[in-house]
């Protein structure tokens, strides 16, 4: 996720309209959404038009470029004139959106919120304010205009970076495999004359070793989510002497940085990047390499977290510093388990033992892929 107060405003008109097209061709998906006429033709207060997928009625946007040197800020009055042209566009607009480079304002946000409801009230289309800050959301929110907008038309800022999963996205879901162990306890019927023999088969039964597995050098547990995070450099610069601190929120068991070699045979030489404190549930990535060039990613080492056996959604807040630039965001971990059915029957003599059991455990396989 990048610094939303490093994304400059579109430099001129039509850049801006094409971002508003590109965004909320998106969010409506709709891929037939157009600008309206030619410059110099009449527009009828809308510069971009289309039916969001779902829906029978067109809405329109009125895009609306203000510079920064100024402060210029839309006015009441510009907005009734835009309004009254709105109400020519045929067929009849269900929602019209003003979408404006220009910052937040309380007082114009206010006067929008009324209009809205005098609309509603008359039966007219509703009317909405997109200002700079909730279209850098929107943004955000929306990865195609985003790739779009920082690398398609080469709008760069001098420190801008995306850090993600390792699927380059700021969600991530991961589905976890457990066991189900089912037991059925099934009563055994002994004939009175075999008595002898169903207790020597009994006692035999202790000593068998073909149930027995072969050795192994290791068992992998499978009810691990494992993952690593990326750092992307998007900016005009390189990133330099910069840290990731990071802070997990969620129910989960523990979590911890997977290690690199196998306990019994040891690497001493293997330096780690990712530190995690699974007491606090926070963790610090100090790379070793300590300079980003620009248009270049890194990975960072793979964490292990350990779920509970149910649905889990968990929050990473993550905040990066670097020699001059700072910036913070946040990604989503959803873990879903899945289940692998073992079942298995145990004879009993007791009739009052007879019974079906149900265990959850972890998955676990050894070194020849075989359940545990």
């Amino acid at each position: 996720m990048k610094a939303k107060q490093q994304l400059r405003k579109p430099e001129n008109w039509p850049d801006f309209e094409n971002l508003c097209k590109k965004l909320w061709g998106e969010i409506w998906r709709c891929p037939e959404i157009k600008k309206n006429g030619r410059s110099g033709q009449s527009q009828h207060g809308i510069d971009i038009y289309g039916i969001p997928f779902g829906e029978d009625k067109y809405y329109g946007i009125q895009c609306k470029g203000k510079d920064d040197y100024t402060n210029a800020t839309l006015a009441e009055k510009e907005i009734d004139r835009e309004i009254k042209l709105a109400l020519s566009f045929q067929p009849t607009l269900k929602k019209m959106y003003f979408a404006t480079t220009a910052n937040k304002d309380a007082k114009i946000e206010e006067y929008v919120r009324k209009k809205n409801i005098e609309h509603l009230q008359n039966k007219l289309f509703e009317v909405h304010l997109y200002s700079w800050e909730d279209i850098v959301d929107l943004i955000d929110e929306n990865k195609q205009t985003h790739d779009y907008y920082v690398r398609s038309i080469n709008f760069k800022t001098e420190h801008e970076v995306l850090f993600t999963f390792e699927n380059d996205e700021t969600e991530y879901v991961i589905e976890i495999p457990f066991r189900k162990k089912i037991t059925h306890y099934k009563q055994k019927i002994v004939p009175a004359e075999d008595n002898f023999v169903g207790l020597s088969e009994m006692l035999f039964s202790q000593f068998r070793t073909d149930h027995i597995k072969p050795f192994s050098m290791y068992s992998f547990n499978h009810s691990y989510a494992r993952f690593h995070f990326r750092l992307h450099n998007l900016g005009s610069e390189p990133l330099q002497e910069f840290k990731v601190f990071l802070d997990f929120e969620g129910d989960f068991q523990s979590i911890e940085t997977c290690t690199k070699s196998h306990y019994m045979i040891p690497n001493p030489n293997l330096q780690y990047d990712t530190f995690i404190w699974n007491e606090d549930r926070q963790g610090k990535i100090i790379p070793l390499k300590t300079i980003l060039v620009q248009d270049d990613t890194i990975g960072f080492d793979t964490i292990c977290l350990k779920p509970f056996n149910k649905n889990t959604e968990v929050k990473i807040h993550w905040k990066l510093v670097s020699l001059n630039y700072k910036t913070e965001g946040d990604l989503k971990l959803n873990i879903k388990p899945t289940y692998k059915l073992k079942e298995e029957t145990i004879l009993v003599e007791d009739p009052l033992k007879v019974r079906i059991e149900e265990d959850i455990e972890d998955y676990i396989t050894d070194g020849n892929d075989d359940e545990k």
